[in-house]
């Protein structure tokens, strides 16, 4: 019999928690940890469709990126997102582990998977990060131009768009940063990287690239962080092979572009 306790060791072997910023709320936060896990469902974040999703497809656990229980969270409560969400997996048994920034840093985490995910080679830590190395550079096979590499990010990661700020170089050598990273940039420049991949920028961030010479294209948050789900289930099912685990069909990103 695997238990939830089990899953989450594993997760923090791969993910250890002194890798997780100061101000993160990882591991389990829902559950019981000697409940029998019967399946896995892995998602970026868990929301409300995600956890019905996990209930029909007979999954008491759902491994997420994101902390379902985070900030100014102090009461429980079917009025808010949060409690409904907590609610709904406390009645249905599921528990829900959380590795968030720890599994930004780790290796074959989040960052080494965007890295994968756009094809780059010879890949190496930033070196930035309260709580270890939260960005990865590496080369592209081959040149592309600003333009062409924007298509090949897009198509890469199914995102709906891609903001691009133009530092006026071809596209050799890139840094990525899944989600919030644009504050790392001047890491990015000292690895070398002409173009900086990341999921959530500032007007004044992407001036900034612009004015030091950067390419930066914004990807999105859910789309830069994503293929963690991928990885997520890779992992458990290479430990407990017996263990249905899925990656979620039902999370979506909620940005449209039109």
């Amino acid at each position: 019999m695997i238990q939830v306790k089990q899953i989450l060791h594993c997760l923090e072997q791969a993910a250890p928690y002194e890798l997780a910023e100061h101000w993160d709320n990882v591991g389990l936060l829902v559950g019981d940890p000697e409940a029998r896990v019967e399946g896995v469902l892995c998602a970026l974040d868990i929301t409300e469709t995600v956890v019905e999703e996990a209930a029909e497809r007979g999954c008491n656990v759902i491994v997420a990126h994101h902390p379902v229980i985070f900030t100014s969270v102090s009461r429980v409560t079917a009025d808010t997102v949060t409690g409904r969400i907590v609610i709904s997996m406390i009645q249905k048994g599921i528990s829900g582990i959380c590795m968030h920034t720890n599994m930004d840093c780790a290796d074959a985490g989040v960052n080494d998977l965007l890295a994968a995910s756009l094809g780059l080679t010879d890949v190496v830590n930033m070196g930035a990060g309260e709580g270890g190395n939260l960005g990865r550079v590496g080369n592209l096979p081959r040149p592309m131009t600003l333009e062409q590499f924007a298509q090949h990010v897009k198509l890469s990661l199914d995102a709906g768009g891609v903001r691009v700020a133009d530092g006026g170089k071809m596209v050799r050598r890139v840094a990525v940063g899944g989600g919030a990273c644009g504050k790392m940039m001047d890491e990015a420049v000292a690895k070398g990287a002409d173009t900086f991949v990341i999921g959530d920028c500032s007007y004044d961030i992407m001036m900034r690239a612009h004015d030091i010479g950067l390419n930066l294209l914004d990807a999105g948050h859910f789309p830069t962080e994503n293929p963690v789900a991928r990885g997520f289930r890779d992992l458990v099912a290479e430990h407990f092979p017996d263990v249905p685990v899925y990656v979620s069909q039902q999370h979506k990103d909620c940005i449209t572009f039109y």
